[in-house]
């Protein structure tokens, strides 16, 4: 367990261990702007409860990506609560993204909602709570968290300058985190690699977590954005030839947050904009063609850093 997690996290964590040490199967739903706060919190708790590691057999962990969680995942649910913690005395299950539950899955994980065992600990991760369907938001004890102020002064302090250059880190726990115990020289290195690289390996990069993943799909973005119509269309071909299925969708996903939080929003065409990027966050992944949603955000993005000459 992350020593800097449990610092920052104490009065959340404290709150919900008094929670589950009260009950017997109980059902959390811990939501927040910052879902990379709300799963550092619920993957904390285990064994900020139990006071020691966890073992694979007493903690499941459901963590759709992007995709949709469907009833594979709730049987999978359904068998782990089957049999009573190893070494814990609760059997921990969280769920992140738990809006992502197809229709059929959603109905199905009611039951157990309803009548977990006592030994069972649900813990539910969502950014959007107004999407759940009413039966489950009356089934679950509903905890709403928030990043303290004083995590985000200390790593502005720590990296400096790059805070401003780096504006999604203001919105992504996680990442901040990474970019505290890295520090701003090793943050520098990271973003002379990604420029330094071929098309090629950038793609690679792009697919990895965290900061360095994040870094790399900026400077796709910068690229993309940068050349000339002819050379857009063939790197578009080169993106989409190369990253493909699920990977598709993730990649699109990070580059919306990109340009969502990258960019200042007013006027009404501005507005809907925004609300047609936001809507692919919440998006179930068999409702997305990933070729067109990925052209209409490049054709956002380069119009927002090329203005009218954007294909000139």
């Amino acid at each position: 367990m992350d020593e800097l997690i449990v610092k920052y996290a104490k009065n959340q964590l404290e709150l919900l261990k008094k929670i589950v040490e009260r009950s017997e199967g109980v059902s959390l739903l811990i939501d927040g702007e910052d879902l990379s706060y709300q799963r550092e919190i619920s993957l904390a708790l285990p064994e900020y409860v139990e006071k020691f590691p966890p073992k694979a057999s007493d903690v499941l962990e459901i963590d759709p990506k992007g995709e949709n969680i469907g009833i594979d995942e709730i049987r999978s649910i359904k068998d782990f609560l089957n049999y009573s913690p190893e070494l814990y005395s609760r059997k921990y299950v969280i769920v992140h993204d738990c809006e992502r539950m197809t229709q059929q899955a959603a109905n199905a994980f009611l039951k157990t909602l309803e009548e977990p065992p006592e030994y069972a600990v649900i813990v539910l991760n969502t950014r959007h709570w107004h999407y759940l369907l009413p039966t489950i938001k009356s089934r679950v004890f509903r905890v709403s968290v928030r990043v303290p102020r004083e995590f985000w002064e200390t790593v502005k302090e720590k990296i400096g300058d790059l805070w401003k250059e780096l504006p999604l880190l203001e919105r992504d726990f996680s990442m901040a985190l990474e970019a505290y115990k890295f520090g701003r020289e090793k943050i520098l290195s990271l973003l002379e690699n990604v420029k330094s690289l071929g098309f090629d390996q950038l793609l690679k990069k792009v697919m990895g977590k965290g900061l360095e993943g994040y870094l790399a799909c900026r400077e796709l973005l910068e690229r993309l954005s940068g050349v000339e119509p002819k050379e857009f269309f063939t790197l578009f071909d080169q993106v989409v030839n190369t990253v493909t299925g699920k990977d598709a969708f993730l990649l699109i996903q990070k580059m919306v947050r990109i340009v969502l939080h990258e960019n200042v929003w007013e006027g009404v065409d501005d507005q809907k904009n925004v609300s047609f990027l936001d809507s692919i966050l919440r998006v179930k992944t068999a409702n997305l063609n990933t070729r067109i949603t990925l052209m209409n955000v490049l054709i956002i993005h380069r119009k927002r850093k090329r203005g009218v000459h954007a294909w000139s």
